[in-house]
């Protein structure tokens, strides 16, 4: 089994212009940092984040628990100008884990949206016993 973490900044893209226009190596400079410190708490539990925009990022989760999200949520919250929503599933392919993560955060609302702050949206976690993943 995979277990997969779907991870998104809150509300991003009215964040890049207000109160005023953010300039490109301060978004770019957020995204990094924020993208090296996910990677360092996910990696503490042996899991691995992969960006596929700095908004939205992917992480194999195996491995880490509800407090452990919310623990990463919290730090995030704390040394950053923004928040981030995770969405967690689990099954069989990483695709399909992906998947579920996906449609857990979804319910939950948009990434635009105002309303939308800190979800930890979980659909599914794996056991301990079912938790192995090796990346070839």
């Amino acid at each position: 089994m995979i277990q997969m973490t779907l991870i998104q900044i809150d509300n991003y893209g009215p964040w890049t212009v207000t109160p005023r226009p953010r300039t490109e190596s301060d978004l770019q400079m957020l995204q990094a940092n924020l993208f090296a410190d996910l990677n360092n708490h996910f990696g503490n539990k042996k899991g691995l984040v992969f960006f596929t925009r700095f908004d939205n990022l992917l992480a194999i989760s195996n491995g880490l628990n509800e407090e452990d999200h919310l623990r990463i949520q919290r730090s995030i919250r704390n040394r950053y100008p923004i928040t981030i929503s995770m969405g967690v599933g689990a099954a069989e392919t990483p695709h399909e884990a992906q998947k579920l993560a996906t449609i857990a955060l979804q319910k939950e609302g948009g990434a635009q949206s105002s309303k939308r702050k800190e979800i930890l949206a979980i659909d599914s976690l794996v056991s301990e016993e079912d938790s192995f993943v090796q990346a070839a």
